[in-house]
C-alpha cells in the first residue's frame, strides 16, 4: 500500500500522519515501537523508498557553464566581429578581441560554478547520524540508512533526520527557525494536530533538518528524502530560472542597436563605394571594417572592472558578493521580501521581562531570587552538572541569571514531569532538608489550571489578575512562561510572568527609514505568531495595523494579491510557499524584488528573487542560493548594499554614456569623412589606441565617483527603463557628431600633408574624448559644483601628456604617423574639446539634463 510521488515511493500515511494518531501510524507502518524495524525489513523498505538523501538533478557540465557564458548575446557579437577582423587581415585587432573575451567567460563560469552547490549543501546540511531502535537495540547508524518506520530517538542538540511524527514527547522542544521562519522554539506533542494544519501549527511532527533544543522523545520516520518537506524544497531549488539583471538587458539592447549601425555602415561604404567604381572585394572590405569599428569592446571590461571594484567595497563593509550582476540589480530594487529571524531581530532568545499583577520586577534581589526558581522549575536544568545540555529556555535563564542562579548541590530533584500530552509544563520537586517545594513553569494557560492532590482541578487564578496579566502581555508577542510554586499538599501560587522575546536589532528601525525614503517597500514575511509579528513590526517603523496571516494569503486570488502587493507590510503564520509565491507576484507584477532570508525555507525564494540576500550565520542552503551575504546579519548592511548598488548603476551610466559618445564621434568622423573622399581617415592603430587605452583608462575611473547627493531620496529606477534612453542617446549623438563634424572640417580646411591633417583631427578626438569623460561625470548637475575626481582627473592628464609625446618618440611617431602639433594647432583641438563642455554646463545650471 504505497503510493507513487515524483518518480519513488513513499507511504500513504505520511500526508495526514499528523492528524492521526501515533498509534494509527506505528500500525500502518507496520512497526513496534518497543522493537523498532528488523535490519532485514529496513533493508526491504531503503530498496522501496531509496535512500533518506536529497538527490540533486542534474549539474550541469563545465563544458555546459561555458556554453551558456559565450553565447551571451554581447560576447557573440564580440566574437563574431574578432573572428571577421582575423579574416579581413586586421589579425592583432581581432586577437585583442577575442583575448578580452577569455576573462568576461571566466568569470561567468567561475559564479556559475559556486551557485551549483546550493543542491550540494542541501544534502550535507541533513543530520548525518541518529539513533534508532533496531530489532530490540538502539543503535547509531547513518541518517541516509533510514526509512518509513523507524523509530527515532531524539535529545537536545540533535538535528531531525527525517520527517517524523512524535511518538513520545518529555519536555521536546524543537526549533523550526530554518524551516518555517518562526523564531521562538515549540515544544512538541504525540496529540494528533487539525487535519488542516499548516507546517507551522503542526506540534505533532518534527521536520527534519530543524534542531531539538529541550527535552527528549522518540518519532516514527514517515518521509524521508525527497519526500520530506525538507526534500521538497531541494525539488523546487532544481528548476529555477533567474530573470537578465538591467545591465544584462541593457546590453541586450545595445547589441540591436548595434547590429543595425553595423548593417548599416556595410550598407553605406559598400554603396559608397559602387558609386565611386570600386570593385565588390573592397567595397565588401570596406564596409565590414566599418562595422567592426561599430562594435565597442569596451563596455563588457568596463562592467567587469567597476562591478569587481564595487564588490571590493562591498565586501569591506561585510557584503560578500557572489554574482556581480546582483550589484546593478540592487540599484533598481522597490521592494524588499524579508523574514523577521535573524534579519529584523538578533535571533537569540533573550528574557524581556518579569511581572507580576503588580507591575514589573526591578529589584535586583527579587529578579535574582525568581530566575534561580525558574531555572530549578527547569527539569532539564538539573542535569547539566552531569554533561547534559541545558533547553534553549534554560540556557538563557543561566545567562540572564549568572554564577548564582545554578542549582545548589545539596539540593536534589524528587520527581519532575516535563511537557507531553497536556502537560505543557516542566514540574520539579526537590527537598532542602526536611522542607520539599514544587514548581512549575510553562503555558501559563496550562499553569493556572493545575490539579491538586485528591482533587480533579482547581483554579487559582487570583480572581482573575494572573489571567488579565497574560492576556495583556501576549499582545505584545514573544513567549510567556508563567512561575507557580507550591508546598506538600498545599495549591500552587503563582509568583511571575516571564517574557521571552527575540529582541528587535537597534539598528533597523533607521534602516528601515532610509527604505522608505528611498521608495523601497518592505514586506516582513515570518511564521511567528500574529502578535509577535505585529510587535516586532511596530518596533521596527512599519505599519502594523493590518497583520495578514498565511491562511489569508493563501484565500487569495492571483489578481487579489496583485491588488494587495503595494500595501502589504507584515504577512505571519507564514509557511514557505507564501514567500515564494509573494516574490513570483512582485516579478508578475514588475516589480524588482530583493530576498532575504537564513533558512533552509528561504531557499526557493531566494532562487527566485532578482537580488538574493543570504544573512552569513544562516544555513548553507541559503548562502549558496543567494547572490549577496551579510556577514554581520545587519538589515543596515543590506541598505549599505542598496545605496552601493545605486551608486555603482549610476557610475556605470555615466561610463556608458561616455563609452557610445566615444563611438558615436569616431564612426561619425570615420562615415562622413570616406563620404567626404578621404580613403583612410583613420589608421587601424590609432582606432586602437582610442578605444582600449584611453577609452578605459578614463571609463574605469568613473568607479570612483561617489553616490549622487539625492539618490537614497528618490525613487529606484524603473526596472524596464534603460539606462541609455531614447533622449539621451539622442543627446549622446548630437555630442559626439559634433566633435566628428568639428574634426571633418579641420581636416578641409587645414593646410599641410594628409599625415598632418589626420594627426590633427584624430588628437581633437582624443582630447575631445578626454574632456567629455570629465565633463559627464553628473548629467543634470553642473560639474564645478562637485568635488573633484582625482583618479580620473589623472587619468585625463596622462592621455593628454601621451597624446602630446607620441610624436617625439620615433617608434610611436612612425607607428602613428604622427607629426608635431604648433600652438595654433592646439587652439584648435583645445576649442573642438571645451565648446560641448561649456554649453553642457550652461544647461545642466539651468536645471536641465544634458551630455557634454
Amino acid at each position: 500500500m504505497s503510493q507513487q510521488v515524483a518518480g519513488r515511493e513513499r507511504p500513504p500515511i505520511a500526508a495526514e500522519a499528523h492528524a492521526t494518531t501515533a498509534e494509527a501510524v506505528t500500525a500502518a507502518l507496520e512497526v513496534q515501537p518497543t522493537v523498532g524495524l528488523s535490519t532485514e525489513e529496513a533493508d526491504r523498505r531503503r530498496a522501496v523508498y531509496g535512500s533518506n538523501s536529497v538527490v540533486a538533478g542534474e549539474r550541469p557540465s563545465l563544458l555546459g557553464m561555458v556554453g551558456d557564458a559565450v553565447t551571451e548575446p554581447f560576447v557573440v557579437l564580440l566574437g563574431v566581429a574578432g573572428a571577421l577582423a582575423v579574416a579581413l587581415g586586421e589579425v592583432r585587432d581581432g586577437l585583442l578581441i577575442l583575448i578580452g573575451l577569455v576573462p568576461i567567460v571566466g568569470a561567468d563560469v567561475l559564479t556559475e560554478f559556486r551557485s551549483e552547490r546550493a543542491l550540494e549543501s542541501l544534502r550535507e546540511a541533513a543530520a548525518p547520524r541518529a539513533r534508532v531502535r533496531r530489532g530490540g537495540d538502539v543503535i547509531d547508524l547513518a541518517a541516509a540508512d533510514l526509512v518509513p518506520g523507524d523509530i527515532v530517538l531524539l535529545g537536545v542538540g540533535d538535528v531531525v533526520p527525517a520527517d517524523l511524527r512524535v511518538r513520545t514527547a518529555h519536555g521536546l522542544t524543537v526549533d523550526r527557525s530554518t524551516l518555517t521562519g518562526e523564531s521562538m522554539p515549540e515544544p512538541t506533542s504525540a496529540t494528533p494536530d487539525d487535519a488542516g494544519a499548516a507546517v507551522a501549527d503542526r506540534r505533532s511532527m518534527a521536520y527534519a533538518g530543524t534542531a531539538v533544543v529541550g527535552g527528549r522523545g522518540e518519532g516514527i520516520v514517515v518521509a524521508t528524502g525527497a519526500d520530506t518537506e525538507f526534500g521538497r524544497i531541494a525539488g523546487r531549488l532544481a528548476v529555477t530560472e533567474r530573470r537578465r539583471s538591467p545591465l544584462q538587458r541593457e546590453l541586450d539592447r545595445l547589441v540591436r542597436i548595434l547590429l543595425v549601425v553595423a548593417i548599416g555602415l556595410i550598407v553605406i561604404t559598400s554603396g559608397l563605394g559602387f558609386i565611386r567604381g570600386n570593385p565588390l572585394g573592397a567595397n565588401l572590405l570596406a564596409g565590414i571594417s566599418a562595422a567592426i569599428a561599430a562594435i565597442p569592446e569596451e563596455p563588457p571590461v568596463l562592467l567587469a572592472v567597476i562591478l569587481g571594484l564595487g564588490a571590493y567595497r562591498l565586501l569591506k563593509r561585510g557584503v560578500l558578493v557572489r554574482r556581480l550582476s546582483a550589484e546593478e540589480t540592487l540599484g533598481a530594487v522597490d521592494l524588499i521580501i524579508t523574514d523577521k529571524t535573524g534579519t529584523l531581530t538578533e535571533n537569540r532568545l533573550g528574557l524581556r521581562a518579569i511581572l507580576t499583577p503588580d507591575g514589573p520586577v526591578s529589584d535586583p534581589g527579587a529578579i535574582r531570587d525568581i530566575v534561580r526558581l525558574a531555572v530549578r522549575a527547569e527539569e532539564d536544568a538539573w542535569h547539566v552538572e552531569s554533561g547534559a545540555r541545558a533547553g534553549s529556555f534554560t540556557r538563557v535563564l543561566l545567562d540572564y541569571g549568572g554564577p548564582e542562579v545554578a542549582i545548589a548541590p545539596d539540593l536534589r530533584l524528587r520527581r519532575s514531569e516535563g511537557p507531553s500530552d497536556g502537560r505543557p509544563y516542566s514540574m520539579t520537586w526537590s527537598a532542602d532538608g526536611a522542607a520539599e517545594m514544587g514548581l512549575v513553569i510553562g503555558a501559563p494557560e496550562a499553569v493556572l489550571r493545575l490539579p491538586l492532590a485528591g482533587e480533579e482541578e482547581a483554579d487559582v487564578d487570583d480572581g482573575g489578575r494572573w489571567p488579565a496579566l497574560v492576556d495583556a502581555e501576549a499582545s505584545a508577542g514573544g513567549r510567556l512562561l508563567l512561575l507557580a510554586r507550591a508546598g506538600a499538599d498545599e495549591r500552587w501560587t503563582p509568583i511571575a510572568l516571564l517574557a521571552f522575546a527575540d529582541p528587535l536589532r537597534a539598528d533597523v528601525p533607521d534602516a528601515l527609514r532610509l527604505a522608505t525614503g528611498a521608495g523601497i517597500q518592505v514586506i516582513v514575511v515570518t511564521g511567528d505568531h500574529p502578535a509577535t509579528a505585529r510587535t516586532i513590526a511596530r518596533a521596527a517603523g512599519l505599519d502594523a495595523n493590518h497583520v495578514i496571516v498565511g491562511r489569508e494569503l493563501e484565500g487569495w486570488s492571483e489578481e487579489e494579491l496583485g491588488a494587495h502587493l503595494s500595501t502589504l507590510s507584515v504577512v505571519a503564520r507564514a509557511v514557505p510557499e507564501d514567500k515564494l509565491r509573494l516574490v513570483d507576484q512582485a516579478r508578475r507584477s514588475h516589480r524588482t524584488v530583493a530576498v532575504t532570508g537564513d533558512g533552509v525555507n528561504d531557499a526557493p525564494a531566494l532562487q527566485h528573487g532578482d537580488v538574493a540576500v543570504a544573512m552569513g550565520s544562516g544555513t548553507a542552503v541559503a548562502r549558496d542560493a543567494s547572490d549577496l551575504v551579510l556577514g554581520d546579519d545587519s538589515f543596515t548592511t543590506l541598505m549599505y548594499g542598496l545605496r552601493e548598488g545605486r551608486r555603482i548603476v549610476a557610475n556605470v551610466q555615466k561610463g556608458l554614456v561616455f563609452l557610445v559618445s566615444t563611438h558615436v564621434a569616431l564612426l561619425g568622423f570615420i562615415l562622413i569623412a570616406t563620404i567626404a573622399g578621404f580613403s583612410q581617415p583613420l589608421l587601424p592603430i590609432q582606432i586602437l589606441w582610442l578605444e582600449l587605452f584611453i577609452d578605459l583608462s578614463t571609463s574605469i575611473a568613473f568607479e570612483r565617483e561617489p553616490e549622487e547627493p539625492d539618490a537614497m531620496s528618490r525613487p529606484p529606477r524603473p526596472r524596464h527603463e534603460p539606462l541609455l534612453t531614447t533622449d539621451l542617446l539622442a543627446r549622446i549623438t548630437l555630442a559626439g557628431g559634433f566633435s566628428a563634424v568639428a574634426a571633418l572640417v579641420l581636416m578641409l580646411v587645414h593646410d599641410g600633408t594628409d599625415d598632418h591633417v589626420r594627426w590633427l583631427a584624430y588628437s581633437s578626438l582624443v582630447v575631445a574624448q578626454v574632456v567629455r569623460a570629465y565633463a559627464n561625470r553628473r548629467l543634470s548637475r553642473p560639474v564645478i559644483s562637485l568635488a573633484p575626481n582625482g583618479l580620473l582627473a589623472a587619468a585625463c592628464l596622462v592621455v593628454i601628456a601621451v597624446q602630446v609625446a607620441i610624436p617625439y618618440v620615433p617608434p610611436l611617431a612612425d607607428a602613428f604617423r604622427a607629426t608635431v602639433l604648433d600652438l595654433g594647432d592646439w587652439g584648435f583641438v583645445a576649442a573642438i574639446a571645451l565648446i560641448p563642455a561649456v554649453v553642457a554646463e550652461g544647461i545642466r545650471a539651468a536645471g536641465r539634463t544634458w551630455v557634454a
